[in-house]
């Protein structure tokens, strides 16, 4: 008989296969190497019995196709699992049925369901194919070898050899606490996906008609590929279930190892023990650092790079570490910038299974080279999780600046160059009218950190709109519009621990009322409302100041003032959008003349970064140079303000500028939540025969909420305020009283109030007096920026 059509019918069913030794059978038994097996396609041959002795199974339902093609589709995993096919050629060509061998656990019934396969029923080669992509996607076996035997005058037979994936009793888990451990078991012992469903889903399939224009859809469902839930090992109510390991061990270990990088353990290690009597003995190694090395600068700086780092060989790293670092090095080193380098593709992680004596088996981690794309293994069903996404969208553009070769921490930094920042200043008052004007910032860095220098440089233009002008006074309106300015220069030397020392040129309107309503607020209520709730004059001289910073939360510094003051008055009409009819704002005098003093001043926040910038540019002696952003901070925090100022005619100064004042302002924030907290604020201020621009009062916006603007004057004052926020909710409640010189202390008042927040500084505030004064309406402000 010719077997050559016979042979290259097989064929179309195999492919890859290895030369085999030809079995044992009489002398018309051939031996031949074929390719491994794979499903035949659309185009391949069918096998057809050349005589009546072996029919040809009957072909399936055309309903089965797609079933079929289901089983039939490529999958990674199932060429991994099925082996070379060992291909025995004779004389007959048709399957009577199919053999398993290797069988430990498994019963040959319990095969045969999970193929679909009768048991005497013939097969066609393309059924068998089926058979086989079955076996191998149940996820059972970690190894599906298939032989054809094919001898002269005997019917052929397929025989599949097959290898059982392990059979887990029992985990242990060391090295990890009890909820980590829940969450990798349930990791590693993922059940394949619809495997709660008995079927896989409705599927569809088109029939056509062209000369009836008949279209029939047939529906029906598949049977799911998987195997039982009862047959598996899998995590389920804080309880492991005994049963084979899904797809093998080595990948169920790939996706722990993966988990454990994701949630964070950076340098995380994994290796398994599994015992002959189904014990898997897990051990995780969280991931130590060896050594941080820092790239781009000179030793000098680079020791300060890992001092700021907080990163120390030995402990255990964790991605939000690499994160925090980040962030201080950029707060706390602004000299350096952080250089992203081309992240090479992470190699990927197999586990190699090494068998013992006695049945054991050991996987180790083996690294090998990545493929650009990367790979992570992924099984049908599986959409990557929130937090691969989130991760990728994360490092889209390829950059790291600071990453890991195998355990050491590697950071990528340069120094940084010049900086030059330009801002907007829309300044609005009732004595300018509208002034804008820019604010200008050269920043000079020094790669060695030895002295940092900064320029700054103020303009504003008082425009002439509105007809503003002082009724009779066209001089005075005159000098009220001359231009605004500010330059100033100084220095930053880490050595010395000074923060800054410079000083500055200036002739511009100031106002001594920042701690109560920040600048932006103030400029637009002045322009919407005629209300700016700051009072103005001119101030033109110099300071000259040095700041030093002992750690991050202290800071202490002295100034010294050389000033002539000016009185300014509010011109009319007022420029407001709404109320252009009502009266300008009153605007009080000030003592005139040339004032020098000196201020000293010592700071205290616990939360203030080491490097934050010192103060704005127009420095005032009642406000903090650790300003911040006043956001609700994430956990209870302290900030507080002691400034000292001395003025006498020995320093320059006229002679009716004898006094001195003290401020002290202290705000203690109590966090109970997100976006849930306690503010409280103690300021208390005052002094000597004070000028009349540093007298102090109460009332008004953040100084005694619900009264008018500065109701109460005098020498001293007390205000205490409680705030407390629930998430968009909060309410408030200020008590106040000033000294008023001989007259004494006048009764403490109260003002209550409520607010509406959209954000950490942006709220709506409702405030009412509550004294004798006071009525249903309550003042309703939106405000902007928080002055404490």
């Amino acid at each position: 008989m010719n077997r050559l059509p016979l042979i290259v019918c097989f064929l179309s069913l195999a492919a890859g296969a290895q030369e085999v030794e030809a079995p044992a059978t009489p002398p018309a038994t051939v031996a031949s190497e074929a390719p491994a097996l794979q499903a035949p396609g659309p185009e391949s041959p069918a096998l057809q019995a050349p005589g009546p002795e072996f029919p040809a199974p009957e072909s399936p339902a055309p309903e089965e196709d797609t079933c079929l093609a289901l089983a039939e589709e490529s999958d990674p995993d199932t060429e991994e699992v099925l082996g070379t096919l060992r291909l025995s050629i004779g004389d007959e060509h048709a399957f009577a049925g199919v053999e398993f061998e290797g069988l430990e656990r498994l019963s040959e019934e319990q095969v045969r369901t999970l193929a679909r396969l009768h048991a005497a029923s013939p097969l066609s080669p393309e059924q068998a194919a089926t058979v086989l992509q079955r076996l191998a996607r149940s996820g059972l076996f970690a190894r599906v070898t298939p032989t054809v035997r094919l001898a002269e005058h005997e019917a052929p037979k397929l025989v599949l050899t097959l290898e059982e994936q392990p059979y887990l009793t029992e985990v242990e888990v060391e090295g990890l606490q009890e909820e980590e451990r829940r969450e990798l078991l349930a990791v590693l012992f993922r059940l394949p996906p619809r495997i709660d469903s008995e079927e896989e889903g409705p599927r569809a399939s088109l029939r056509l008609e062209v000369e009836d224009v008949r279209v029939e859809i047939v529906t029906r469902t598949c049977p799911p590929p998987w195997p039982p839930r009862g047959m598996l090992a899998h995590f389920e109510g804080q309880e492991f279930h005994p049963g084979f390991v899904w797809r093998g061990l080595p990948a169920a270990l790939e996706r722990g190892l993966d988990e454990l990088r994701d949630e964070g353990y950076v340098l995380a290690g994994l290796d398994a023990t599994l015992t002959a009597e189904g014990k898997l003995v897990l051990r995780v190694e969280e991931g130590t650092v060896e050594a941080v090395e820092v790239r781009g600068v000179e030793e000098a700086v680079a020791k300060q790079v890992r001092e700021v780092l907080g990163i120390t060989p030995g402990e255990v790293l964790l991605r939000s570490d690499l994160r925090r670092a980040a962030k201080r090095v950029e707060a706390e080193l602004p000299f350096l910038a952080l250089s992203d380098v081309e992240a090479l593709p992470a190699p990927v992680t197999r586990f190699m299974e090494e068998r013992g004596e006695g049945g054991v088996r050991h996987y180790q981690p083996v690294e090998e080279p990545s493929r650009r794309k990367g790979r992570k293994r992924r099984h049908d069903g599986d959409e990557p999780s929130w937090k691969e996404q989130l991760h990728q969208w994360a490092t889209a553009s390829g950059g790291q600046s600071i990453t890991t070769e195998e355990r050491r921490v590697v950071v990528h930094v340069r120094p940084r160059g010049p900086v030059f920042d330009v801002d907007f200043l829309p300044m609005h008052t009732q004595v300018t009218g509208f002034a804008p004007g820019v604010e200008t910032t050269l920043k000079l860095w020094d790669a060695g950190n030895r002295a940092h220098a900064t320029l700054d440089a103020a303009l504003l233009v008082p425009l002439r709109l509105g007809g503003q002008r002082l009724e009779g006074d066209p001089e005075q309106t005159a000098r009220q519009r001359r231009l605004n300015w500010l330059v100033g220069a100084k220095l930053q030397l880490p050595v010395l621990r000074l923060a800054e020392v410079g000083a500055q040129l200036y002739d511009f309107t100031d106002t001594f009322d920042r701690w109560r309503m920040g600048a932006f607020d103030s400029y637009l209520y002045s322009f919407l409302l005629n209300r700016p709730d700051s009072e103005y004059f001119r101030r033109s001289g110099y300071t000259a100041f040095a700041t030093w910073r002992f750690g991050p939360r202290w800071l202490t510094g002295v100034s010294y003032r050389r000033d002539v003051y000016e009185s300014m008055e509010s011109f009319t009409p007022p420029l407001s959008l709404f109320r252009r009819d009502s009266a300008p704002f009153p605007n009080s005098r000030v003592d005139e003349g040339r004032m020098a003093s000196v201020v000293g001043r010592l700071e205290y926040a616990s939360d203030a970064p080491r490097a934050k910038d010192m103060g704005t540019l127009f420095r005032n002696p009642e406000v903090s140079l650790l300003r911040n952003d006043w956001e609700w901070p994430e956990r209870t925090a302290l900030r507080s303000l002691l400034t000292v100022e001395v003025g006498d005619p020995a320093l320059g100064g006229d002679a009716w500028f004898r006094f001195w004042k003290v401020v002290s302002d202290s705000t203690l924030y109590v966090s109970t939540g997100d976006d849930h907290g306690l503010r409280l604020r103690l300021r208390v201020a005052g002094g000597k025969d004070l000028p009349l621009q540093k007298r102090e009062a109460l009332g008004g916006w953040s100084a005694l909420r619900g009264y008018g603007f500065k109701e109460f004057r005098g020498d001293t004052s007390l205000l205490a305020s409680a705030e407390y926020r629930w998430g968009l909710l909060g309410a408030f409640l200020d008590v106040g009283s000033v000294r008023r010189g001989e007259a004494g202390w006048m009764d403490p008042r109260l003002g209550v109030g409520t607010m509406l927040y959209f954000g950490d500084s942006v709220r709506f505030a409702l405030a009412w007096r509550a004294d004798e004064r006071a009525t249903p309406m309550p003042e309703a402000r939106l405000f902007f920026i928080r002055p404490f």
